[in-house]
């Protein structure tokens, strides 16, 4: 009986005399979220020219660009996270039914700010969330739009900031 509690105290006491340092670190460990919010923090970003949208689009360095052969998008994407650019133009006699903004609140985003020239928006679709902005520059609408699983959300607070503080270049 005495062996086995020895065995059990011997290693706590080697601990407790061996310093704070062990146990310190034991208290603060790193999670799944906080590695990929560090990885993703220390990005470079890269640069873009999109003849389709017309536009310089600056992305994080992690990120992959996908062609697409049609429509009017640019899209960056890793894993289970994607930013897509997306450009409508606004022009007399333009067939537009709806601005992405009117879509995205029709599909049940929440509107969370709106300026004179842009609108975000947050929401839901299928299993992943997204975080939205929408720009009028007067001529077109682009829309930018950060998709990611919910469980990525506190991991991509940077790119939250980055479409937030998109600007048309």
């Amino acid at each position: 009986m005495m062996k086995p509690l020895l065995l059990f105290l011997l290693p706590l006491l080697f601990c407790a005399c061996g310093g704070r340092q062990q146990l310190k670190s034991f208290n603060n460990v790193i999670t799944a979220d906080d590695s990929l919010n560090i990885e993703l923090s220390k990005s470079t970003l890269m640069k873009y020219h999109s003849d389709k949208l017309g536009l310089d689009i600056e992305y994080p360095d992690y990120l992959r660009h996908q062609y697409l052969e049609d429509g009017q998008m640019e899209v960056f994407f890793n894993d289970d996270l994607s930013l897509s650019f997306m450009e409508q133009q606004l022009y007399k006699g333009a067939d537009i039914f709806r601005t992405p903004g009117q879509q995205f609140m029709g599909m049940g985003a929440e509107l969370l700010e709106a300026g004179d020239d842009y609108s975000i928006h947050t929401g839901q679709e299928g299993d992943f969330e997204y975080y939205a902005k929408v720009i009028d520059d007067s001529t077109r609408l682009v829309t930018i739009i950060l998709r990611y699983l919910p469980d990525r959300a506190e991991a991509v607070d940077h790119l939250r900031q980055y479409v937030h503080d998109y600007k048309i270049r």
